[in-house]
């Protein structure tokens, strides 16, 4: 799968979580974020050995349902995506138009998230 597909499929796939979120088992997600961990793999670049780090980090997140953790990662990766397609957008293939898309998205995503976590949870 070239990169293009690979963000278009991600970026429906969060929007599929939010519209469906009994739909979407957590094996699926995690399948995803395992694939953008190795897609990144030996690629090099402080950027995105920090954008794999946070990918692990939010693996773990997904793993206990840490939805306020989850939430700040996904703020993380959508920022760190956004500024690393500014520095591509002269791709000719639109995958810097891409990333930033998929930038947007995750940022619109932590914020679903975190307007989802309940502000007091229960004690019982």
């Amino acid at each position: 799968m070239n990169h293009a597909s690979r963000i278009d499929k991600t970026v429906r796939n969060i929007y599929d979580t939010f519209d469906n979120p009994g739909a979407n088992p957590m094996e699926a997600g995690l399948g995803d974020i395992d694939s953008w961990i190795a897609s990144l793999d030996g690629l090099g670049g402080s950027a995105l050995n920090g954008l794999q780090a946070e990918l692990r980090n939010l693996r773990g997140y997904v793993e206990r349902d840490d939805r306020p953790a989850m939430a700040a990662s996904l703020q993380l990766l959508g920022t760190e995506t956004a500024r690393i397609a500014r520095d591509i957008h002269s791709l000719t293939d639109n995958t810097g138009d891409q990333l930033r898309h998929l930038g947007q998205t995750l940022v619109i995503a932590a914020g679903n998230l975190k307007t989802s976590v309940p502000t007091h949870p229960q004690v019982g």
